[in-house]
């Protein structure tokens, strides 16, 4: 069985784009092998995990050069990001196919892991169209603040706009909402407009709610499961993690 490929992916900093992506990987990993792809050149994912100076990166993958997946805990391996790869674009802009470069190298891949999750720079280029070509799975999180849902529409949009012209399995998993805390007034109006926007339905029931435990984890370069299992924190990318696996199984049975 090949690999399930999942994309976080969102235009804005500060989400949890990435602190989503580590702690649902490292709790994938608990089921099965998994690869984490760090696809942002800022390389936050990467230094998370002491990757700071990797021997293969990313950018080799996407020059078509031999790289090495770097193992970082049992059953998760890792492609790091470091700052070389800001100029990709431009020195893949004449390859031919160019839109299908990551895909094709992962290929090899797919049956080495049950699970790939990739961060997404949170930018429109030709790197982030090569993440959501090479996905099965879109998740989009959304931090639980004013502004915070400005674009949505639009990336719900480039992704259905790939799934059309590129990757026809493509779907979008589902709008995750991050920093949150119900007893603030502006969380009724954030649900108000997702509401109002037809996207209730792509709302995970699961959010991840403000929680010191996130932040001192990755101060001290450890996922969430490490620092404190007992956390709010931890309970909620738990409940996550089984969400995600009930969205894909319900997605998977419609379309036999």
């Amino acid at each position: 069985m090949k690999a399930t490929t999942i994309v976080f992916y969102n235009q804005k900093g500060g989400v949890g784009k990435t602190t989503t992506a580590i702690n649902l990987a490292a709790q994938a990993s608990m089921r099965g092998r998994t690869l984490l792809i760090d696809a942002d050149n800022q390389g936050n994912l990467s230094l998370q995990f002491h990757l700071s100076e990797p021997k293969t990166s990313i950018r080799d993958l996407f020059l078509q050069k031999d790289f090495v997946p770097i193992e970082v805990r049992e059953n998760l391996d890792v492609i790091p990001a470091t700052l070389d790869f800001a100029g990709i674009d431009l020195e893949i802009q004449n390859t031919l196919s160019r839109e299908l470069i990551l895909s094709r190298a992962l290929e090899p891949y797919k049956n080495k892991y049950e699970y790939i999750f990739i961060d997404c720079p949170p930018d429109i280029s030709l790197v982030t169209v090569n993440v959501l070509s090479a996905a099965d799975y879109v998740v989009i999180p959304i931090k639980a603040a004013q502004f915070s849902l400005d674009g949505v529409g639009g990336m719900i949009e480039i992704a259905s706009k790939i799934k059309r012209a590129i990757n026809p399995k493509l779907s979008i998993l589902g709008l995750l909402l991050t920093h949150y805390d119900e007893r603030l007034n502006i969380t009724k109006d954030i649900f108000n407009v997702i509401k109002d926007n037809g996207w209730s339905a792509d709302l995970f029931d699961t959010k991840i709610r403000v929680n010191t435990a996130i932040e001192n984890a990755q101060f001290e370069r450890k996922t969430i499961f490490e620092y404190d299992r007992k956390s709010n924190g931890a309970i909620d990318y738990a409940s996550l993690g089984e969400e995600l696996q009930l969205k894909i199984k319900k997605l998977q049975d419609g379309t036999k």
